[in-house]
């Protein structure tokens, strides 16, 4: 997000009454933690069942949004890292990771069931869940 639009989300936050504010929603006390902006030149979105990497997908190339069931090997072994250094974070959710000219860094982590699948291996991803239920 632009500067703009952070402090123009935060404004209308503001306006609302506390009470007024839905739960689970930015309120007046949320933190928020802000970086200087970094080009992004790959993204891929990874899920992880039972601290294991089960499929993952490029959803970003440069400017270019695309869908590819691909990875590149240090990207997936960066990712591979983080997930067990907390095993027991989640037993199951999606961690999207990037590529920089700085290097590789973590963007987010998510539950499962508010993440798009762009290219991902559905099988294999459904299998595991079933594995873990």
């Amino acid at each position: 997000m632009s500067a703009r639009d952070i402090i123009s989300l935060a404004e209308q936050v503001l306006r609302l009454k506390e009470d007024e504010t839905p739960v689970g929603s930015l309120r007046h006390d949320t933190e928020l933690m802000l970086s200087e902006p970094k080009r992004i030149l790959k993204e891929w979105r990874l899920w992880i069942v039972g601290a294991q990497i089960v499929t993952y997908s490029l959803y970003r190339d440069g400017s270019r949004v695309v869908y590819r069931h691909e990875i590149d090997e240090d990207a997936l072994e960066f990712a591979k890292t983080m997930v067990s250094l907390h095993p027991d974070y989640s037993p199951a959710y999606v961690m999207d990771v990037c590529r920089t000219e700085e290097g590789l860094f973590i963007v987010e982590t998510n539950c499962l069931n508010a993440a798009g699948f762009y290219a991902a291996d559905l099988e294999k991803l459904v299998n595991a869940i079933e594995e873990i239920g």
